[in-house]
């Protein structure tokens, strides 16, 4: 008898074990989407700063001496490029509620275009742990801010809390255009006929 009640719980203490590895690994995939994970708050009073960003961030990585490498035509490129874009938005990887390791915050950039760049990396953490992170949506004119858009979370603490914020996204925006056209933010990668030129002329 014993042997026969052994024989059918095994099934299910596996099942069960199972379900709880399963949970503990997978489990907040699961989780809807929650109303922080849209950004529909419209909050007029980060447009200059967000705009006071933009300026930084095309100083900071065009112009600045902490950032060298940069061409001439680095800071204009930059401030062209921004002028294509219509909106930035920002949402959480697996959701702000989410535990999950590597949730982080990632950009969808919408251009005049209509071309659309999804899943543009930050590497900014956002986790369920902490509450929900912020998130916002921007709609640009003419490279600067018109619309911001959040879920809201801003309203937690002092409006110099968010900077870092709002830097992280101009920054992975321009970033973005930085991978895709190098040429026209630094020097042409060196060919190997450079390295044979610069050999010829070593003394």
């Amino acid at each position: 008898m014993k042997k026969t009640t052994s024989y059918f719980l095994s099934p299910w203490f596996f099942i069960i074990l199972s379900a709880i590895i399963v949970y503990a690994f997978l489990g907040d995939l699961f989780i809807p989407r929650s109303e922080f994970d849209v950004a529909n708050k419209q909050n007029d009073k980060i447009i200059n700063m967000l705009n006071t960003q933009i300026e930084n961030e095309i100083e900071n990585h065009t112009q600045s001496p902490m950032h060298p490498g940069y061409i001439p035509e680095s800071r204009q490129n930059a401030i062209n490029y921004l002028k294509t874009i219509r909106t930035i938005e920002s949402y959480s990887r697996y959701g702000v509620k989410s535990t999950k390791p590597r949730n982080y915050l990632e950009l969808k950039i919408a251009f005049n275009d209509g071309t659309t760049a999804e899943e543009v990396y930050t590497g900014h953490p956002c986790s369920g742990y902490m509450g929900p992170c912020l998130l916002m949506k921007v709609e640009m004119k003419d490279g600067k801010a018109v619309k911001v858009f959040t879920n809201g979370q801003e309203k937690n603490g002092s409006p110099e809390w968010i900077i870092p914020d709002l830097s992280i996204l101009i920054e992975k925006a321009i970033f973005y255009d930085i991978r895709r056209n190098h040429d026209k933010y630094f020097p042409p990668y060196k060919t190997q006929k450079n390295f044979d030129k610069e050999w010829e002329d070593q003394k």
